[in-house]
């Protein structure tokens, strides 16, 4: 999805590119300073305490509970990843991306360890249109909400459950003309809404 492949070969019949561009490569300070690390470090202290705590108490164990402190480690690289992976790996995407604006959608394209990826996303699915200013800003233009449910069993062996959301944005991160690109975003849409109506 390189660049010198061009993006006219994606694009409908009667369908313009109006920009293309790459994110900014590398990681700022920034990217680890936000709401998920407080509870990566939480996380991770706690699961650490838990090990050690279980090792001192196992230590006089009878055999089979020497390994018990061992299930804490993947809480350990859990909070590692929500305080270090995460930043690393948007890093790395970015690094890998190229994005795209046409008059009838937006293209995010990835080369990730050797799969090549093109997402299209229509006007018509842009519903959270959203500037985050800068001089390397994001567009985002899409939100997704996803219910997840989950199952235990209770005391009793009922089932109980659970349900919770989480949302996924999709956007032009980290770019340096963030503001143009928004008014090229928000002049479709607004032609898009005029030409419905």
């Amino acid at each position: 999805m390189a660049p010198s492949q061009g993006w006219t070969d994606f694009l409908a019949p009667g369908e313009k590119l109006l920009w293309q561009g790459r994110p900014a490569p590398g990681v700022r300070l920034g990217d680890f300073l936000t709401a998920r690390l407080p509870f990566g470090l939480v996380f991770t202290a706690f699961a650490v305490f838990w090990i050690m705590a279980t090792s001192a108490m196992t230590q006089n164990a009878s055999m089979g509970f020497e390994f018990f402190p061992l299930f804490g480690i993947p809480f350990v690289l859990l909070g590692l990843h929500q305080v270090i992976g995460a930043p690393l790996w948007d890093a790395y995407e970015r690094t890998h991306s190229w994005y795209a604006m046409s008059d009838q959608a937006a293209f995010i394209a990835t080369e990730l360890f050797g799969r090549r990826a093109l997402k299209r996303i229509p006007l018509a699915d842009m519903n959270a249109l959203e500037l985050e200013d800068g001089v390397e800003g994001t567009v985002w233009f899409k939100r997704e909400t996803q219910l997840h449910t989950s199952t235990t069993r209770t005391k009793n062996g009922l089932p109980r459950h659970r349900t919770y959301t989480s949302q996924t944005r999709t956007g032009f991160k980290r770019i340096a003309d963030a503001r143009q690109v928004y008014g090229l975003i928000a002049r479709q849409l607004s032609r898009q809404s005029q030409t419905a109506s």
